[in-house]
């Protein structure tokens, strides 16, 4: 019975291994050129603070900037792909 469920399931795991190696690709990528698009956009939300005296859209800028660092929607992204991943482990453990 055991080998008719690991038979059954094979597809499936098979499919969620490429899906979340596919994922984690995707999100490693994602962060180094988050990142770097965060850095930039810091970088001119100080400069509208100090240069332009605008504050407001200065800390809107900064509020974009930490949402799309590797500290914000990426890890969201990287905690659903190991959420995946771990629910993938969990269905060879069968």
């Amino acid at each position: 019975m055991r080998f008719l469920i690991k038979l059954f399931l094979f597809p499936i795991t098979l499919a969620l291994t490429i899906l979340v190696a596919a994922c984690r690709l995707l999100c490693q990528l994602s962060t180094m050129a988050l990142g770097i698009v965060a850095f930039v956009c810091f970088a001119i939300a100080l400069g509208t603070m100090v240069l332009l005296q605008d504050f407001p859209e200065g800390l809107r800028l900064m509020g974009l900037a930490g949402l799309i660092s590797p500290f914000g929607l990426p890890l969201i992204a990287a905690f659903l792909v190991e959420l995946l991943g771990v629910f993938n482990d969990s269905l060879k453990a069968i």
